[in-house]
């Protein structure tokens, strides 16, 4: 039985090798990001089953980026836990005081 190369496996579908220059010319992602093609096509979050090779690259990017900022869709971040009543708005401003103010 011949093992078939990964490229072989999927030459009817999607042109790797346009897909990978894409990403590499548009977004500035590197050869590496072909060990990351498998997880994406089982996510269904991500993977749409996209109709050409400018769309595969732009759906593999956002998948990418996710990958890389740590915020995948569809999973709960279970690293932060907001209880009722102590949620933060942002950054807490005081009123200015002047000097003037404080004399009276």
């Amino acid at each position: 039985m011949k093992i078939k190369r990964f490229f072989e496996m999927f030459e009817d579908k999607y042109d790797y090798t346009k897909i990978v220059d894409i990403l590499r010319k548009n977004y500035g992602w590197g050869i590496g990001i072909l060990s990351s093609v498998d997880e994406f096509e089982s996510n269904d979050e991500y993977f749409t089953y996209p109709e050409t090779d400018d769309e595969y690259a732009e759906e593999f990017n956002v998948y990418l980026t996710d990958v890389k900022v740590g915020r995948m869709r569809g999973e709960l971040d279970n690293t932060t836990s907001l209880r009722l009543g102590q949620w933060s708005t942002g950054i807490q401003v005081d009123k200015p005081v002047s000097i003037y103010n404080r004399l009276y």
